[in-house]
């Protein structure tokens, strides 16, 4: 059984991969021409879309269960939640994960280092996307909210760039080793892709009218335009472009670094100071124990 799990690993890889992509970015378009209430073509496509794609992801499961893969249970999360599919690891180590380009890639700290290299500049050019879709909402929101077709385009950009957001974040999320820690580093695009959801809860549930739908599209606007500092300032490290600025004038750079190295010999000496004063204490301390313990004599043998 373990070969043919194997077997469907490499054969599905590819095509799960991109029905997985191809789900997500269906299912930006349907989340946000939603919230938009759109009644057109585009979320019709969409719609069906995700009717198509689903069914791949539940025939993945039942022949990961027939098969007694290892790791079948969490084909089974993928039904509930087909996007986290697109960083579904072996099933036989559970320590390799395919991508395009990288094939089947063991996950480790060079494998993380290349994928954030690989992230930073398209993210940086999608981020700054928000800037024109900021301006068009504000400058002709109008004639946006007189144009089905226009407010369908606005949707779809919206929809795109949450997408790209939730793509990179599932993808960091799953290589990462440390993951609370990642998302409470990167709670505004966890906030950015939220929204969106919790502002879809409108259509399955009676009191959406108290989530108070406009303060949270405000809410949205601002959280992405923060995350879009915070992407161009990860894209800059990434880049390394931060470094280059900090070495713009090597002396004053080697100025400082001194007078660092400086400041950490005095607190070196400081440590090393007081270890050897805590050491003569213990060696006092012994010394003062041993004075005090008396030696008995050992006992002798009577004479017979």
């Amino acid at each position: 059984m373990n070969r043919y799990t194997k077997k469907v690993d490499q054969f599905a890889a590819a095509p799960m991969f991109t029905v997985s992509i191809l789900f997500l970015a269906f299912f930006a378009g349907f989340l946000h021409l939603k919230n938009l209430e759109s009644e057109g073509i585009p979320l019709l496509i969409c719609e069906w879309s995700l009717f198509l794609l689903y069914p791949c992801f539940m025939i993945e499961a039942m022949v990961h269960l027939a098969l007694g893969s290892p790791r079948w249970k969490l084909n089974l999360l993928y039904c509930l939640v087909p996007p986290l599919r697109i960083t579904a690891r072996d099933q036989m180590s559970g320590r390799a994960i395919w991508f395009p380009l990288l094939a089947w890639s063991e996950v480790d700290k060079q494998f993380c280092k290349q994928v954030r290299k690989t992230f930073s500049a398209p993210m940086l050019l999608i981020a700054l996307l928000v800037l024109p879709l900021f301006a068009a909402e504000h400058y002709w929101s109008e004639q946006i909210q007189a144009s089905p077709m226009l407010a369908d385009l606005t949707a779809i950009a919206t929809g795109f760039i949450w997408f790209a957001f939730t793509l990179e974040f599932i993808i960091m999320i799953s290589i990462e080793q440390k993951r609370l820690d990642y998302c409470r580093k990167h709670w505004i695009d966890l906030a950015v892709i939220c929204l969106p959801m919790v502002a879809f809860l409108r259509f399955f549930t009676t009191t959406s009218k108290l989530l108070r739908l406009q303060q949270l599209a405000r809410s949205a606007r601002i959280f992405r335009l923060k995350s879009l500092v915070m992407k161009l300032y990860r894209a800059l490290l990434i880049l390394e472009i931060v470094n280059r600025f900090l070495h713009r004038n090597p002396e004053k750079r080697i100025a400082r670094l001194e007078e660092l190295l400086i400041e950490k010999e005095h607190e070196m000496e400081s440590i090393r100071a007081e270890m050897a004063l805590l050491s003569e204490r213990i060696a006092v301390n012994s010394l003062d124990e041993d004075s005090e313990t008396e030696v008995l004599p050992l006992p002798q043998k009577k004479a017979a």
